[in-house]
């Protein structure tokens, strides 16, 4: 009895020890050794998770692996520096020769649309490699046609204090110094300099109508345009290359702004491209903005006098909340099932504009 019980058990061993111990043909590793292109399914992952708080230093991580996942199709750059010296990143998406531009988070407190901007590039550009579809648009043809500019966060200081508060800032005396015109950081609009980045371009910035005069969370439009280093580098940006349309991406509302009374009758297609942004999206046009003194000084409307080109200004997400951000955790049902085809309309629609 007990040989054949200790038979069993020797039996037992020797079949566990067999089960547990690798085939001679299998590679044992850790995880960090895998290459990152090991499989085609590694190969066009998610890289941007967007149903977080999406951070300036988490933009980085993201751009740096999107370059690296798709060398061929994207690019990454530095445009210039914010007042705190954060760099502002410039992420050039596709290989054509015509150009358009995509801007984010002029205001602090809207950084869901930096969001919105990074799973852009990240669905796109899987859709690129694989050469899938994306509902009725052909990506493929349409980013070796077109290369995209996009800048998905004009004002990352600002964003910076929305998201860790007043301790994360260089100078904190110098936040608390301003004119508070909402609750919390968490509100907060403008720029670390207290100068609301979307009222400070040269258009009709002299009639731009503010509520201050004094470095405030929002409204105010600084002591002269185009002061700021980061509305510069837009500028600059914008003056370098000859983009055939830019968009400008902010937050509550579901609204396009499309034109205004001072270049209206000058720009060709403005109309018609803005109402297939309305079609793929549902978002209502607005009306023309006929008041220099509430249009003025904007990042779009800048762009639209000085280029004579289309230029919009797209509200992403639903009103509501105040001025409190969204739920970053609802990113899919706030803004990606009504926008994911955006961004390949205004490609389209490049196309056919004339140089």
């Amino acid at each position: 009895m007990k040989k054949t019980f200790f038979a069993l058990t020797l039996f037992c061993i020797i079949v566990l020890s067999a089960c547990a111990a690798p085939k001679p043909d299998m590679v044992i590793f850790d995880s960090e050794d895998i290459p990152q292109k090991a499989t085609e399914k590694s190969m066009h992952a998610d890289i941007v998770n967007p149903c977080q708080t999406y951070s300036y230093e988490q933009m980085l991580i993201d751009s740096k692996r999107l370059t690296e996942t798709y060398p061929d199709l994207i690019a990454a750059e530095n445009i210039g520096e914010s007042v705190e010296g954060r760099e502002l990143l410039l992420i050039k998406l596709g290989k054509g020769e015509k150009n358009v531009l995509l801007a984010g988070a002029h205001h602090a407190r809207e950084y869901i649309s930096s969001t919105f901007l990074m799973e852009v590039i990240d669905e796109y550009a899987r859709c690129y490699e694989t050469d899938n579809d994306f509902g009725d648009y052909d990506i493929k043809s349409l980013l070796d046609d077109v290369t995209v500019y996009i800048v998905p966060m004009v004002n990352p200081d600002g964003v910076n204090l929305v998201q860790n508060g007043l301790e994360a800032v260089k100078d904190p005396e110098k936040i608390m110094s301003m004119n508070m015109l909402k609750d919390s950081f968490s509100e907060w609009k403008a720029n670390i300099n207290g100068v609301d980045l979307n009222r400070q371009y040269p258009c009709h910035w002299d009639e731009k109508r503010s509520n201050t005069d004094v470095p405030s969370s929002e409204m105010y439009k600084g002591t002269a345009p185009a002061t700021e280093p980061e509305v510069q580098a837009m500028m600059a940006l914008c003056q370098e290359n000859d983009f055939l349309l830019a968009a400008s991406f902010h937050t509550k509302g579901e609204v396009i702004y499309w034109a205004d009374s001072g270049t209206q009758n000058s720009i060709e297609a403005s109309s018609s491209i803005a109402q297939t942004m309305s079609d793929v999206t549902g978002y209502d046009l607005m009306p023309v903005s006929e008041d220099a003194a509430v249009y003025g000084a904007g990042f779009e409307n800048w762009f639209r006098q000085e280029f004579s080109r289309p230029g919009f200004c797209v509200e992403l997400t639903p009103t509501g909340n105040g001025a409190v951000p969204h739920d970053d955790a609802e990113f899919e049902s706030l803004i990606w099932d009504k926008t994911r085809y955006l961004v390949a309309e205004l490609i389209n629609q490049a196309l056919g504009i004339r140089k």
